[in-house]
């Protein structure tokens, strides 16, 4: 992922965030557009855009990055989108408070894979792609 500068040595998709644009990495089999189109779709429905500290898309982009390779993977594998429920397990999250400084407020993250890890990732509906356009069409 490129926040704001394509990364030409990557397969990279353009993606709007907001008035932002970042590049998502993806797949270097994946060429069609419209496909890419249609698997960034399902993502903004079933995981929008968040906000993160300090008014950052980054960690939520992040997750948003991992479910399109997911989705253009099993597409590149079965030419067919997913649906159903997926669970996602690695995503980043804040683990301590923040506190203050004399010039910035603080919070460290790390990765939910480090370590022994048995808290459960979280549960995101894939829609079809029916689904998407239903509500983007009513």
């Amino acid at each position: 992922m490129s926040l704001s500068n394509r990364d030409k040595s990557r397969n990279q998709t353009a993606w709007k965030v907001g008035k932002a644009t970042y590049y998502a990495n993806i797949p270097e089999g994946i060429k069609d557009k419209k496909v890419i189109s249609n698997a960034k779709s399902i993502v903004d429905f079933a995981l929008p855009q968040r906000s993160g500290p300090w008014g950052t898309n980054y960690y939520s982009f992040l997750t948003r990055e991992y479910v399109l390779n997911l989705i253009l993977h099993f597409y590149n594998e079965y030419k067919r989108f997913p649906h159903g429920d997926i669970c996602v397990v690695d995503h980043w999250w804040w683990e301590t408070p923040s506190w203050a400084t004399s010039q910035r407020t603080v919070r460290c993250f790390k990765s939910r894979k480090l370590g022994r890890n048995y808290a459960p990732g979280y549960w995101v509906y894939l829609p079809t792609l029916e689904e998407v356009n239903g509500v983007q069409n009513d």
